[in-house]
């Protein structure tokens, strides 16, 4: 089943770490922690939940209970999701159990506080701020691909150019070349960010058409 519902880029990716026993897991996890940690924080303070304790505290919480098993990313491929979706439902459970220690501690002061209302719709902000946090750490993978490669020019151009919206000809000169010059390395850097960040959506789970997969995403955290 896991095989039919993953695409090889993922499964090789997370089977390699996992094989690689401690390091590999740890290598696992921090992806996990960089990518979810925000997102969940988002989804909690939008939640009924949200009362539960400090924001940080509570995905701490969960992150380290949930990825301190050994079983549970064998459990998420068994479960067809994607992992984003798995991440959230994990941490719904989670919250469920702390609801419940809280009630059992102080019944009077949970009943009341868990009738708040959500201030939103967590679970959009939750994937909104998913898309944001995955985009944030393709841009982190692929400065350091860049930098390793002898490319830093490359990033920078790229840089300015897509993301802070800069013409070429207004800062080509100070990487000593000329406009047309900077166009070919700023596009050779966003290849570099294109290829990460279908990696990392492939991690997720997402299907075969990943950059269908990025169109969708992007279109969801558009005003």
């Amino acid at each position: 089943m896991a095989q039919d519902v993953f695409p090889a880029t993922m499964m090789t990716w997370i089977d390699a770490r996992l094989q690689e026993g401690e390091a590999g897991r740890g290598d696992l996890n921090q992806h996990i922690m960089s990518v979810y940690a925000w997102p969940l924080r988002v989804y909690f303070l939008g939640s009924r939940d949200r009362w539960l304790g400090d924001p940080d505290e509570v995905v701490q919480g969960f992150l380290a209970d949930r990825l301190g098993k050994s079983g549970f990313f064998d459990e998420w491929r068994k479960s067809g999701m994607r992992l984003r979706r798995w991440m959230i439902n994990a941490f719904c459970f989670y919250l469920k159990e702390l609801r419940r220690k809280r009630q059992r501690n102080d019944s009077v002061e949970a009943l009341g506080a868990e009738s708040a209302s959500p201030a939103g719709n967590p679970e959009q902000e939750f994937d909104r701020a998913y898309v944001v946090s995955l985009i944030r750490r393709a841009l982190e993978q692929t400065q350091k691909v860049c930098e390793d490669e002898g490319l830093a020019d490359h990033w920078h151009i790229f840089l300015l150019h897509y993301y802070q919206e800069q013409p070429y000809a207004g800062f080509a000169v100070d990487f000593g070349v000329d406009p047309p010059r900077a166009a070919v390395m700023a596009r050779t850097a966003q290849r570099k960010f294109r290829s990460v960040l279908r990696d990392l959506v492939a991690r997720d789970g997402s299907a075969d058409d990943l950059d269908g997969e990025i169109r969708s995403l992007l279109e969801g955290i558009a005003p």
